[in-house]
């Protein structure tokens, strides 16, 4: 790989990890708006866009040749359910003055996916990621501690998007075609819902042209961080992804803590100590076994 590649790579994944770091800004302009129905369009409308996109690169034909197995339609409505779930405890947390519970999810994410790919996938663990993963559970329980009770919206995206991963990988599955059969197989759910919900409230807030023009872009939003990790992901190494990946989760705790005033008390902050300490073992682990890597 050349170095000019290699900086585009790098770009696009920093790119791509301040887009999801910076997502609590947007999603708090409709806070005024149930997270179900703001979920509901993101399904809808992120289908739209990925449509869109597949028929300007022409791979429409690729969607045709998968939706015709019944097996794949039934794992993509699972997945696409995944998804959701992933996405409305996402939005609901940002919506509640929870940014920087939520931010705790995506650090405990990677460290989650190791023990789910060593009891699914039968990957190997080694010594330093035990250590990690142990010293991970306790700062999650001291939070709980220092909520009152379990974050649940930090354990619901990260086991959300840790289990749809490890679908992912064992599928074998694809960027964007399989990603527009996951959210098309359940856009009619979000259509529906919306439907249900228009004789209670307005599934367009209230109404006025930025309301109605940031819900249209809530797949937007979606999509084009996902566009730029896929260009990352073609220039530069897996374990470079994974130390940028941090980005995301740190720009989200500084948002709370900074921008919108979310308070920490000193056993949160304690709890949130103990994840960087386990962050930094699972970097380190993940660098040794690099640097030991034959050539």
């Amino acid at each position: 790989m050349e170095p000019s590649q290699q900086r585009t790579g790098i770009l696009f994944g920093i790119t791509a990890f301040f887009l999801w770091g910076s997502l609590p800004v947007f999603w708090k302009s409709l806070s005024s708006i149930p997270p179900g129905v703001i979920t509901s369009h993101r399904v809808i409308w992120s289908t739209v866009t990925l449509l869109i996109i597949i028929l300007v690169r022409r791979r429409l034909f690729l969607v045709k040749e998968k939706i015709i197995k019944p097996k794949l339609l039934l794992s993509s409505v699972f997945m696409g359910l995944l998804l959701m779930t992933n996405w409305l405890c996402y939005v609901w947390a940002t919506n509640n003055d929870r940014v920087v519970e939520v931010s705790l999810g995506y650090y405990i994410l990677p460290l989650m996916m190791i023990v789910l790919g060593y009891f699914v996938l039968k990957e190997e663990m080694n010594k330093l990621q035990i250590v990690a993963v142990g010293i991970a559970s306790v700062g999650v329980v001291m939070q709980g501690i220092g909520l009152g009770s379990l974050p649940w919206s930090a354990l619901g995206v990260a086991c959300s998007f840790a289990i749809y991963s490890v679908f992912k990988k064992r599928l074998q599955s694809d960027g964007f075609t399989s990603l527009i059969i996951e959210t098309g197989a359940i856009a009619p759910f979000g259509v529906i819902y919306l439907l249900m919900q228009s004789e209670e409230v307005s599934v367009w807030g209230d109404g006025s042209p930025r309301i109605v023009v940031t819900l249209l872009l809530t797949g937007a939003v979606t999509i084009a961080p996902l566009l730029c990790f896929t260009e990352a992901a073609k220039r530069i190494p897996l374990s470079l992804i994974g130390m940028l990946q941090f980005i995301a989760p740190t720009g989200q705790f500084l948002l709370g803590v900074l921008y919108f005033n979310e308070q920490l008390n000193t056993t949160q902050l304690v709890s949130f100590t103990l994840i960087w300490i386990a962050v930094s073992i699972y970097l380190y682990s993940k660098l040794r076994k690099t640097k030991t890597r034959p050539l």
